[in-house]
Formats: C-alpha cells, structure tokens, sequence
C-alpha cells in the first residue's frame, strides 16, 4: 500500500484517485464495455479505434472520453488481484446505481463470453472478491453485445451457478426465474 504525508486537501483527493496498480498490457476496458459519450460511441465487446493493441495503450488517452476517464475498475484500485486481461472480465461499481437507490451490493462484471465457465472459480481465488461474496454481494454479469442478457451470479440466492436473467422480461417473469433457481438452490442444499 502506498503511504503518503497528507499536507493539503488536496493531497487527500490525489491520493484516492491514484491508481494502485498499473494497467500494463491489459486493454480489456478498451473492449468490453460500451462507450457512449457525446464525442465517441463504441459497441460493448469491440475493440475502441484508438487501443493501440501492439503497445497496449489508447492512442487519444489525453483527450480520451468522460468514460473512460471515470471508469474504476477494481484491479487497478487493490480491490482484486485478478487482473482482468489474465482472467477474461473486470470488475466495477456501477456509481449512478449507488446514487439513485443506494448501495445495493451489486458489482457489475464485463466478461468475454469464452471465460463465464471459468468465472465463478475465479471469482471465489481471490481473497478479495471472497471477502466481497461472504459479506453478501452478488454480481451481474455482461457477456455479449445483447444489453437485455444478463447472468446473475449471487451464491446466498443460487449456491455456485449463474443464472440467466433477460433485462426486458416482466417484472413476473424475473420474479419468476428468481424464485425458481432460489427453491432448487434450496432443494439442492439439503
């Protein structure tokens, strides 16, 4: 852990931005989410123009957009040792989700759709993210470009699966598919 003489406030705002790691040859964020900002829009899971893949960097990163500007991503702020390139998937907060209902222990996760049979393995390695789960967090889980698929992995609810999750589904319908794998969770328990 870096340490730091905190002489101004100012000190104090540096220091909870500086990143702990470093990115090095990872450029996942380049690829996996979307980005649409007023000056830029890219797909989710395609490649930004500007990653700059034989250096492993972006090429605008100066003048890069807002999303990319604010993402935080849990390898590079010690939340995981995972580091999302050698594992197929970041992990990150979702902020406007905080803002509007509150911490609901939800993290998201981008994964490249070849790695979800290795996720929850990972996921459970690391100290961290173990941590994370024994407190009660779940995470929903994107993996292709279709927005409405989402996997929920939430070991309390479901034991050790994913569970498939369609965003434009009713109310019902996801109350439904919940209710479902929570009973056979249970089921499966005893």
């Amino acid at each position: 852990m870096k340490s730091l003489k905190i002489r101004q406030p100012t000190d104090i705002y540096i220091y909870m931005h500086t990143k702990l790691k470093s990115c090095g040859d990872c450029t996942l964020c380049c690829k996996l989410p979307e980005i649409n900002d007023p000056e830029y829009h890219k797909k989710s899971f395609s490649y930004c123009k500007n990653c700059n893949l034989s250096k492993g960097s972006c090429n605008i990163y100066e003048n890069r957009p807002m999303t990319c500007k604010t993402f935080e991503c849990f390898y590079l702020e010690d939340k995981t040792d995972l580091k999302p390139n050698d594992v197929g998937f970041f992990i990150f907060t979702e902020q406007h989700i905080i803002f509007e209902h509150g911490d609901q222990k939800i993290r998201t996760i981008y994964c490249e759709k070849n790695r979800l049979k290795d996720l929850i393995y990972n996921l459970n390695k690391d100290k961290k993210i173990k941590a994370l789960i024994d407190d009660g967090y779940a995470f929903h889980i994107r993996y292709d470009q279709n927005d409405n698929h989402i996997k929920i992995y939430d070991p309390q609810a479901f034991g050790e699966k994913l569970v498939f999750v369609h965003k434009n589904w009713s109310l019902q319908k996801q109350n439904e598919v919940v209710n479902f794998n929570a009973i056979s969770t249970q089921i499966e328990r005893r």
